[in-house]
């Protein structure tokens, strides 16, 4: 979808029952995740700028697009502004399905740095000596 159905001022200024609202139709009827989540953001950053009663907004619909859509790169590039969403035991299960190949490449450099450790050189090299 090119056209955006919320601009800045409105994102800003509308109340918080009112964004809830119109976000999640606007996500019903059009299925889009990107634009959804950079919505999302935006709501971050109004709480930020100190409008506290956006905090944990549309926390389940949040969690549907995390964990039922399809990653894009749109949700990898916004994935760690969202971890307050989720416990510690769905961060991990969502940190896996987002970026599988990053936690395949740390145990795969983890079981190569322990392989090659210097206690195991040390220790072949004594085998050698004696």
């Amino acid at each position: 979808m090119n056209e955006q159905a919320f601009s800045a001022k409105k994102l800003f200024s509308l109340k918080k029952k009112t964004l809830e609202k119109r976000i999640y139709d606007f996500y019903n009827l059009s299925k889009d995740t990107d634009s959804t989540v950079q919505y999302l953001v935006a709501l971050q950053v109004r709480e930020r700028l100190g409008d506290s009663e956006f905090h944990l907004i549309l926390k389940e619909l949040v969690q549907h697009l995390f964990s039922q859509r399809k990653v894009t790169k749109i949700i990898k590039k916004f994935f760690f502004y969202f971890k307050h969403y989720f416990t510690s035991k769905e961060w991990k299960y969502l940190n896996l399905r987002v970026f599988p190949v990053r936690q395949y490449a740390e145990k795969a450099i983890t079981a190569v740095r322990s392989r090659f450790s210097i206690s195991n050189i040390f220790g072949a090299q004594e085998a050698q000596v004696e």
